[in-house]
């Protein structure tokens, strides 16, 4: 601190107690006209709250009161649009009325270009629709006028009490600026109104200046969020500084922030004035003061003490010569420049010693610096006297070392030898070299390897660690290459040469001993061909053969081996080329396939006659399932028809007995075709959105009577889940599977349900059964393939049901699963992948026998079958049809041409006489009557050619034989459209 500012600080600290007054009181003055303030704007808040009050209780009773005629209102958009239009032009602050249904569209208005309106968005008539009574809304413009209003909105109910909508008014956002016209506010105050949200909805006066409709600022928009009202001190909206009452948005009017604020200079201005007169005296006598003290300081001290800075500043900018030089000076000031110049002669004699060592110190830091090593330096106590950045690295995280013990930074495993050779190093004044890990496990894999060197310096010790990791890294490398080489070699099954590019044996293992039959003693050294006669790559490749440098990267061939004894063995040669940097060498892997060769022609034979079995039995299958199913679906007419003559009489439950077994027989002639269908390809999935639970209810319903009549009880378990695949094929594995379960469980039950996952799911089906061995689990989804039933009982299916299921998951791209134990029942598991529900459809149930006009629907059929005719005429007349019988087209063309009407649905076989076809038939028909009629074909053939050429016909396709109230809604669905 200089001399003249302790001269004016004196001059100061005498007037300190005429300041501590003046301030004293004008603190005093200032806080009262602050609290007398703060009184005003409290007061007009209060004022302009009630009035605010009045205006939102007048908006809430013009809306209770339209709310009770809503209803009547809302009958007549025309008439309610006219009556609140008279109303709004009874409420000059109010620019609309209007009434919303529950979808946010406005049924009538003040305004009637407002009808018809959807206006459901808007934040004031969703929070009226969603049950919060009366609501005030957020600041908007009209888009009538453009004017700024707030809305207000409530709910109005039906005559039944239900809510049918919303009334909404909108109130102009100037109405504040009518009530100040009247009550003015004080000079330089300022009114704010903002909604819920801090968007300004006025400001008082200057209302429309940029500011509306704009978010508060961020000060003021803490206050619209604060708990209660209060005051605060904060700028307004114009910048200045304002005393501020403010009610947020809790405050007797909800959803409604309100601020009044005077302006703090205006409010303060007479004390102030008072203050700073006072002020000015004392400071004027201050100056007085001052002026007095600096104009001594100057003539007896500053110019003395200018000087000695002059001089001061010239050695502090290098010139070191630099002296005050006044020996004769007796004064206090004469003594610091002499003491000045003895200081300075001696801090000079030492920068000139310190710049010195400084130098040799900095060369020193830049050598250890740019070393690759880590480098620290320690005294006789073991702390850290110096480290070099790669050392603060690897021992301290970046952080410095200087001070710390360096035992305690190493790790456990390494502060132990180190503290021993430290000592030693230090004692001996020898250097020290050894290894450390300082990560890793305790079998020494993984961690950063370091040679760590130590050197005695007089009475400390200066420790070097270099990085050998990698060196530590690529001797172990090398170990296990040459461990695992030799291995490799010594347990190779397969004969492993190492060849030069003259075809020299360097390297032969007991694999290539086995083969051969010679030593290793009797083939290194030797040429190649000793062992193969054509070498290991061919010397002149033809056309069909690779080159060199194919064989050389790894494509196996087969060569001729020759063997100690003269005989030839087949080999499989896997070829590999490499170079040491100079030399070219091939390693070469060989193996004895005579075996294999033997396996492979036995089964190329047992191949062959399998292919000519399988083709018989698919033959034979095919021709005795078509066989069969022609009088299996005369059969299945015939009962039907017969079913509707015989009601009521004693034959009625011989003829249902019937009906079951040949439903029984379908089911084994249905397997047939389902493997036929599916060896021929044709089955196409048709991926949908499937609803699990009705597909459940449908099969539960379907076998319940099954279960109850087995004596087992059959659950199933309610679920939401909903799955991608084709509803038929998935509904053909869950039936397959429930109809397996049921078969083969005594006693006990079955459950069906589904197991949830992340994208997919599990539909799983358990029973209580006898359980499946592991090693016959696979077995069971072979054709033909069933447990637990020697005597082939016609109750327990034909082991098909569950090949079928296999080929229908693999086509639809899902998978199944089984887990069972013996006396443990089993589980069958389908995945498949999840979806969303989709919307709900509508759908229709088609007419049965008749037309849309009441008469009867025409059903042409045709097959070569006369008993097939027969039964089938019979069934559809009782169904109400009327019927036309052919049993050729030809024939077919000439009855329509009889009766002189078109047939609405055609039924024809596949197979008809002399070669003729049903689909051949079924495209002459439709060229007689110039129309494409819904046509459908019956076909017993399951031959998976004859199924191809059906399913590229175009038509429906039923395979014989069908039950009757299958082909019943078939028919009524083709008549339909």
């Amino acid at each position: 601190m200089s001399i003249l500012t302790r001269l004016v600080l004196l001059v100061l600290l005498a007037s300190l107690p005429a300041i501590g007054i003046l301030a004293h009181n004008s603190l005093t003055a200032i806080e009262a006209g602050e609290r007398q303030a703060e009184a005003e704007a409290r007061r007009l808040l209060t004022l302009i709250q009630d009035e605010q009050q009045r205006v939102v209780e007048g908006m809430r009773g013009v809306l209770v009161t339209v709310a009770e005629m809503a209803p009547r209102l809302a009958a007549d958009p025309q008439q309610c649009s006219t009556i609140l239009n008279r109303l709004r032009g009874r409420l000059p602050r109010v620019k609309g009325i209007a009434l919303t249904d529950l979808d946010g569209s406005v049924r009538c208005a003040s305004d009637a270009k407002l009808n018809g309106l959807m206006v459901a968005a808007l934040p004031h008539i969703r929070m009226a629709l969603y049950g919060q009574g009366f609501v005030v809304g957020d600041y908007a413009v009209r888009r009538l006028d453009g004017r700024p209003v707030l809305p207000f909105a409530a709910p109005y109910t039906d005559g039944a009490g239900r809510m049918a909508g919303v009334v909404s008014i909108a109130l102009d956002a100037g109405w504040l600026r009518e009530y100040l016209a009247e009550k003015p506010l004080p000079p330089n105050a300022m009114l704010v109104l903002a909604d819920r949200n801090g968007t300004v909805l006025g400001r008082f006066p200057g209302s429309e200046d940029q500011r509306v409709g704009k978010p508060l600022p961020e000060p003021l928009m803490a206050l619209l969020r604060a708990p209660s009202d209060g005051v605060a001190e904060v700028a307004g909206l114009d910048g200045e500084p304002r005393i501020l009452a403010y009610a947020p948005v809790d405050q007797k009017v909800r959803e409604l922030f309100l601020a009044v604020g005077l302006d703090r200079a205006e409010a303060l201005r007479p004390v102030t004035a008072a203050a700073e007169r006072s002020a000015f005296l004392l400071a004027l006598a201050a100056a007085l003061s001052l002026a007095a003290a600096w104009i001594g300081a100057r003539l007896f001290v500053l110019r003395p003490v200018a000087r000695l800075k002059r001089v001061v500043e010239r050695w502090s900018a290098g010139d070191r010569d630099a002296r005050i030089g006044r020996p004769g000076d007796r004064s206090e000031i004469g003594a610091l420049g002499r003491a000045f110049d003895s200081m300075a002669q001696e801090l000079q004699a030492r920068e000139l010693a310190r710049d010195a060592a400084h130098a040799a110190e900095h060369r020193m830091a830049a050598i250890l610096a740019a070393s690759t090593d880590s480098v620290v330096e320690l005294d006789h106590e073991g702390r850290v006297t110096f480290a070099n950045e790669k050392a603060a690295r690897l021992f301290g995280d970046g952080g410095d070392l200087v001070g710390h013990v360096f035992v305690a930074l190493l790790p456990p495993g390494v502060a132990e030898p180190f503290t021993a050779r430290f000592r030693d190093a230090l004692d001996r004044g020898e250097p020290e070299e050894f290894e450390i890990r300082l990560a890793g496990d305790d079998e020494g894999s993984g961690g950063d390897w370091y040679a760590l060197r130590l050197f005695a310096t007089g009475d400390r010790l200066a420790v070097y660690a270099q990085d050998v990791t990698r060196r530590k890294e690529d001797e172990r490398a090398i170990r296990r290459a040459v461990e695992r080489h030799r291995s490799l070699l010594e347990t190779a099954a397969d004969a492993i040469l190492l060849v030069d590019a003259k075809g020299t044996v360097h390297t032969y293992n007991r694999g290539a001993e086995r083969i051969f039959g010679y030593g290793p003693a009797d083939a290194v050294g030797t040429d190649v061909r000793r062992l193969i006669p054509s070498g290991l790559v061919p010397e002149t490749p033809g056309p069909e053969t690779l080159g060199p440098e194919k064989l050389a990267d790894g494509v196996a061939r087969e060569v001729e081996g020759r063997r100690r004894d003269g005989l030839a063995v087949p080999l499989e040669l896997s070829l590999s080329a490499w170079s040491d940097g100079g030399d070219r060498f091939f390693t070469a892997i060989l193996r004895d396939i005579t075996e294999r060769k033997r396996t492979e022609s036995a089964l190329r034979r047992a191949k062959d006659q399998a292919e000519r079995a399988n083709r018989a039995k698919s033959r034979f299958l095919a021709a005795a399932s078509h066989d069969l199913r022609q009088p299996v679906q005369s059969l299945f007419f015939l009962t039907s028809a017969l079913a509707e003559q015989t009601q009521g009489t004693p034959g009625s439950g011989t003829l249902k007995t019937m009906q079951q077994a040949l439903e029984a027989l379908k089911r084994l002639l249905d397997g047939l075709l389902d493997i036929s269908k599916l060896d021929a390809g044709v089955v196409e999935p048709v991926t949908a959105t499937v609803a699990i639970q009705p597909l459940f209810e449908r099969l539960a319903a379907e076998y319940a009577p099954e279960a109850a009549r087995r004596g087992l009880t059959l659950r199933v378990v309610p679920t939401t889940l909903h799955a991608r695949s084709d509803p038929m094929l998935l509904e053909r594995v869950v039936r397959n599977l429930l109809d397996n379960a049921l078969r083969y469980t005594g006693r006990g039950g079955v459950l069906l349900g589904v197991r949830r996952s992340r994208r997919r799911f599990h539909i799983a089906v358990c029973d209580s059964g006898a359980g499946i061995p592991p090693d016959r689990q696979e077995d069971i989804f072979e054709e033909f393939t069933q447990l637990g039933n020697p005597e082939r009982d016609r109750e327990k299916g034909l082991g098909l049901g569950l090949a079928i299921v296999r080929r229908l998951c693999a086509l639809l791209g899902h998978t199944v699963a089984l887990r069972s134990r013996p006396g443990s029942g089993s589980t069958f598991l389908v995945t498949v992948p999840a979806a969303e529900p989709p919307r709900p459809a509508v759908t229709t149930v088609p007419a049965v026998g008749r037309t849309e006009g009441g008469g009867c629907r025409l059903v042409l059929i045709i097959d070569d079958e006369v008993i097939i005719l027969m039964g089938l005429r019979a069934m559809l007349e009782g169904w109400g049809y009327e019927v036309i019988a052919a049993t050729a087209g030809d024939e077919a063309i000439r009855l329509i041409d009889e009766a002189g009407r078109r047939p609405d649905v055609i039924l024809a076989d596949y197979r008809l006489r002399n070669g003729k076809t049903g689909p051949e038939a079924l495209r002459a028909i439709h060229a007689y009557c110039g129309a494409s009629i819904p046509s459908i074909i019956l076909t017993g053939d399951t031959a998976p050619e004859r199924i191809v050429e059906a399913q590229r016909s175009g038509f429906a396709i039923l395979h014989k034989p069908v039950s009757s109230h299958h082909l019943k809604q078939v028919v009524a669905e083709a008549g339909g459209r």
